[in-house]
């Protein structure tokens, strides 16, 4: 048995209902139909919209993640640099002593004083 057509299974259900329905609730009948497939075009076209306002987001979520990837890198890099000025700047102190913590030299404010 093959299975019947869109058009078969309408017309069938259009002779049924001719058969059962008086003519006004026939009428009223074709006007809930008319108001059904009303419905299903809007739940179609809804689904279309909601499937695309979907993809958006998905594109959006894929160019924050692309960018927070980036930021996590750039913060890497940046704390890996601040790492190894913290670490030259130790260095600079335990060489030069105390006037390196304010900025180098052998006065108080950090300025080398010119002897003589």
């Amino acid at each position: 048995m093959t299975a019947p057509t869109l058009e078969a299974a309408q017309a069938k259900l259009d002779s049924l209902a001719r058969e059962l329905f008086s003519e006004s609730d026939y009428e009223l009948f074709c006007a809930v139909l008319l108001q059904l497939d009303k419905f299903k075009v809007l739940a179609d076209s809804n689904r279309e919209a909601l499937y695309s306002q979907d993809k958006e987001f998905s594109d959006h979520a894929e160019i924050q993640r692309v960018e927070i990837l980036s930021l996590t890198g750039s913060v890497a890099y940046w704390q890996k640099e601040a790492t190894l000025l913290y670490v030259e700047n130790k260095r600079l102190k335990e060489r030069l002593g105390e006037g390196a913590e304010h900025g180098g030299g052998d006065h108080p404010n950090g300025v080398i004083s010119k002897s003589g």
